[in-house]
């Protein structure tokens, strides 16, 4: 087991690509082959703003409204119904990665764990459903229900406060530079998690 494990009081997991592997491409072999290319391109990927898929983890606009924008981005006005699918299934595509398997043991030596995470609804609480080790943690703050995500500094402080975590106690493990530079910015050691 890795030493900054062992050394933290609290450990705070992202979800996708950390515990669970998340794969746009994967994801999207749930909509029809004909407009699975167009409906990645503009459900993922963004021309400098939020991607379609930011804002579903906001959870700010209804998910129907930029189910529709993604249909008539994409040029396939009429799949806007696949695309809300696409959303709440796309955790059957998702598997539990190394990290994960090590919760339950963590638990056994008195580690809190929590999972911070910028997730969409209604498919974070089908993840939670679908896999069991979520049971073992001792909260878990998401970005579609707080109306902001990571790398806000005031999620990260929403999850400090909540479960009153000190800082210096914590270790944040994320996928992404961003989100683990603003955790340290906060006190909270980061590990830049590459899925080794």
């Amino acid at each position: 087991m890795d030493e900054r494990l062992l050394q933290a009081q609290v450990i705070v997991f992202d979800i996708g690509n950390v515990l669970l592997r998340f794969q746009p491409e994967k994801a999207c072999l749930l909509l029809p082959e004909e407009i699975r290319a167009d409906v990645q391109h503009a459900m993922f990927d963004s021309d400098g703003g939020l991607s379609h898929w930011a804002e579903f983890d906001l959870g700010i606009i209804p998910n129907e409204e930029i189910a529709k924008d993604i249909a008539l981005s994409s040029g396939h006005p009429g799949c806007e119904g696949q695309v809300l699918s696409l959303l709440e299934e796309f955790p059957k595509t998702m598997e539990i990665m190394p990290l994960a398997h090590l919760i339950g043991d963590l638990k056994k030596m008195g580690k809190r764990i929590y999972a911070l995470t910028n997730y969409p609804e209604p498919s974070i609480t089908r993840t939670v459903e679908r896999f069991p080790f979520f049971g073992e943690m001792d909260g878990m703050v998401v970005s579609s229900r707080e109306k902001m995500a990571k790398p806000d500094p005031r999620f990260f402080r929403l999850l400090l406060d909540r479960y009153h975590i000190n800082p210096r106690d914590a270790l944040f493990i994320d996928d992404r530079p961003e989100n683990v530079h603003a955790a340290e910015e906060l006190g909270i050691k980061g590990w830049l998690y590459t899925g080794c």
